[in-house]
């Protein structure tokens, strides 16, 4: 395994270490649809599914900041066709790491249900990427390749915008993230990865902090009063 490899897996340990003391942790689970795409290639769709814990934490004004750890797999299968009935197929299997830092406005309209928007970067990482190549052109050869050891650079910096709708503890939201760096470490072409989601998510709650705890002593201080 490679430093670099390892460097990006435990930022992506501490980030969920940090949102394990946040005061509110949402579970959010959806669909996602990565797009790898170059000046001279044929852009490649990969579909696929995402889960991961997000927290929300309060600024001013109803404004606020979005963070998290989000794991995505993904799937593509991509054909392309020759004369003469020859082709090629690339199938791709991909499993990525995202740590989106987000400025996010809410608009309450009533006590239950709320709109909100977001925007501002997310680091995505790549963690693995096996393409299988199995053609019948002379000279494209039938291979299997881990593109993160031969062509691609794991590390892509995105910005993005989103929004979308809280009903009690329950959220949906949709967003779309642009790739700023280029991915190709073969040759010189440019090849950008950008990204829309659709995540259904539940607040899970005060976990891990004395909130509740506390709740519960004032509570008992106050039926201890009235009673006296």
């Amino acid at each position: 395994m490679k430093k670099s490899f390892k460097f990006h897996v435990l930022i992506s340990l501490l980030v969920i270490a940090n949102l394990a003391t946040a005061q509110k942790i949402s579970l959010e689970a959806g669909f996602t649809n990565p797009a790898c795409y170059a000046s001279d290639l044929s852009t490649t769709y990969l579909n696929g599914n995402q889960i991961g814990l997000t927290t929300v934490i309060p600024l001013k004004n109803n404004l606020s900041l979005l963070t998290g750890a989000l794991y995505t797999v993904v799937y593509a299968d991509k054909k392309q066709g020759y004369p003469n009935s020859k082709g090629v197929n690339y199938y791709s299997f991909g499993h990525f790491a995202d740590i989106p830092l987000r400025a996010m406005y809410t608009l309450p309209i009533s006590n239950s249900f709320k709109l909100f928007a977001f925007a501002g970067p997310n680091l995505n990482i790549g963690l693995y990427q096996l393409q299988i190549t199995q053609s019948t052109v002379s000279n494209i050869p039938t291979a299997t390749t881990d593109m993160y050891a031969t062509n691609l650079n794991r590390f892509n910096l995105q910005v993005g915008l989103g929004g979308g709708i809280q009903l009690n503890k329950l959220t949906l939201k949709s967003g779309y993230d642009f790739g700023l760096l280029d991915l190709n470490k073969k040759n010189t072409d440019n090849i950008y990865q950008k990204n829309w989601y659709l995540t259904l998510g539940y607040e899970l709650g005060n976990l891990f902090s004395t909130e509740k705890k506390e709740k519960k002593v004032k509570k008992e201080k106050k039926l201890k009063t009235i009673t006296r």
